[in-house]
C-alpha cells in the first residue's frame, strides 16, 4: 500500500526537536510496516521569511532529488519522500497569519505537483491519510479511492486558532459531505464530530507509545543532579489545557516535594501566573531524543490539565509515556483518561490531586506497551484504510 499523508506538523520542526506528535509518531511506525511501500508526505507550506524567523534550515535531512517552480522532494528514507512548497507570497503570510496555510493548501498548483510528484516517485494507487484540519481544500481535490480523516484533537477549542474558528468549521463540514471515514483520539471528539459535524463514520484509535520509549535515553540528565527527590513530573507543552491553580496548589501543599515541567512553554499568560516557589523548577524544551531521560527520573509523573469544557477532547501522549517508563500516575480525570484508568490515578479537583501526592499509591494494573504501541495503532490505520 502507498500513502500520501498529509500531517499538521512542519517535518522541519519536527527535525529540529524531534518527532513526538501523533502525526509524525503514525509516520514512523507506517514505515516500520512491511505492507507499506512509498509515504508522500506533503509538507506545511513555507515561505523564506518564515524560516528565518523559526530559525528552521531549509534542507531537510534527506537526498532532495526533485526541485521546480518552489516545489521539491526530498528522499528521507527508501520508503519517506517529503514534499515541500516554498511561497514567494511572504507579505500574504504576515498579513493573513494562520489563514494563509488554509489558502496554501488550497493553491491549484500544489494538488497538481502532487499528481506529478506521484509519477516522479512511481506511487500508484495511493491512500490519503490527512491529519491537518487546515489542509482541508487540499483532501478535498486529491483523486484516491481511499481517503482517511485524522480529526484527533478538536481544534475549534483551541484559543490560538480562535479568530480562525468559522473556517475550522467549514472545514470539518466540508470534509464530512466528502470523506465518508474518519478517526480521533477521544470518545468526546467522536460525538461532536458525528453530532455536530454529521461525520459519517468516526473510529477510535487512541495514542500510543513506542515500546522501547524510556530505554532510549537513560543517563541522568545534568539538570536535574541536584533536585532533591521525590521528584514529580511533568512532560509536555504547558498550554492553555494547563490547570494553574491546581498547579498553585499543590506545589504549596507539599513543600518537600520537588516538581519538575519539562517543556514548551505556549502559553505565557498562564505560565506567569504559576507562582515560583523553591520546589518549582522549570527546565524548559528538551529535545524528544533526550526528553525520556527526564521521564525516567520522575517519581510520578501528573498530567495536570483543566477538566470538562476547558479540555479539548485530547488524549495525552505522555500519559502512556509514563506508563511505559514504569512510572506511577496522577491526573485530572477527563482528558481522555478515562480509558486508562485501570493503570494510573485520577483526582477530580486539586484537593484529591494533592491527597493522591501525600498518599502511598496502590499498584494499579501492569501497563504493557505493545498492546499501546505506535506500530499497533498504525495496523489498525492501516485496516481503516482498506475498508
Amino acid at each position: 500500500m502507498n500513502l500520501i499523508i498529509i500531517p499538521f506538523h512542519d517535518w522541519r520542526k519536527s527535525e529540529k526537536e524531534g518527532f513526538r506528535t501523533r502525526d509524525v509518531h503514525f509516520i514512523k511506525a507506517f514505515e516500520k510496516i512491511e505492507g507499506v511501500g512509498k509515504i508522500l508526505i506533503v509538507n506545511r507550506p513555507f515561505t523564506k521569511l518564515e524560516l528565518i524567523l523559526k530559525k528552521n534550515k531549509l534542507k531537510l535531512n534527506g537526498e532532495l532529488i526533485f526541485i521546480r517552480d518552489g516545489f521539491s522532494i526530498t528522499k528521507i528514507s527508501n520508503k519517506i519522500y517529503i514534499l515541500d512548497y516554498k511561497s514567494n507570497d511572504i507579505i500574504g503570510q504576515f498579513r493573513l497569519r494562520h489563514k494563509w496555510f488554509i489558502a496554501k493548501y488550497g493553491n491549484k498548483k500544489l494538488s497538481q505537483f502532487i499528481t506529478e510528484a506521484q509519477e516522479i516517485l512511481g506511487l500508484s494507487n495511493p491512500s490519503v491519510i490527512c491529519q491537518n484540519v487546515f489542509a482541508y481544500r487540499l483532501l478535498l481535490k486529491l483523486k484516491a479511492e481511499n481517503k482517511v480523516f485524522d480529526a484527533w484533537d478538536n481544534f475549534t477549542k483551541f484559543p490560538t486558532y480562535a479568530h480562525l474558528r468559522s473556517e475550522i468549521e467549514r472545514g470539518y463540514h466540508q470534509i464530512s459531505k466528502n470523506v465518508k471515514t474518519w478517526t480521533t483520539n477521544s470518545i468526546e471528539n467522536q460525538k461532536i464530530y458525528k453530532e455536530k459535524y454529521l461525520a459519517k463514520d468516526v473510529l477510535l484509535i487512541k495514542n500510543g507509545v513506542n515500546e522501547n520509549f524510556a530505554q532510549n535515553c537513560l543517563e541522568m540528565p545534568s539538570d536535574m543532579k541536584d533536585i532533591p527527590r521525590p521528584i514529580i513530573g511533568f512532560g509536555g507543552k504547558l498550554s492553555y489545557l494547563i490547570d494553574v491553580e491546581l498547579i498553585n496548589h499543590i506545589v504549596k501543599d507539599n513543600p518537600k516535594l520537588s516538581f519538575v515541567f519539562v517543556g514548551q512553554v505556549l502559553d505565557k499568560e498562564k505560565f506567569g501566573k504559576i507562582i515560583n516557589t523553591p520546589n518549582l523548577y522549570f527546565l524548559g524544551d528538551k529535545k524528544y531524543d533526550i526528553y525520556p531521560c527526564y521521564v525516567n527520573q520522575f517519581d510520578i509523573g501528573i498530567i495536570p490539565y483543566e477538566v470538562k469544557e476547558k479540555q479539548h477532547g485530547g488524549d495525552s501522549i505522555k500519559a502512556y509515556e509514563y506508563l511505559q517508563a514504569g512510572k506511577k500516575v496522577i491526573g485530572t480525570q477527563g482528558n481522555g483518561l478515562m480509558d486508562l484508568s485501570n493503570y494510573l490515578h485520577l483526582a477530580e479537583d486539586k484537593y484529591q490531586f494533592s491527597t493522591l501526592l501525600k498518599s502511598v499509591l496502590v499498584p494499579k494494573k501492569s501497563f504493557n506497551a505493545k498492546d499501546f504501541s505506535w506500530e499497533s495503532k498504525a495496523n489498525k490505520m492501516l485496516r481503516i484504510v482498506e475498508k
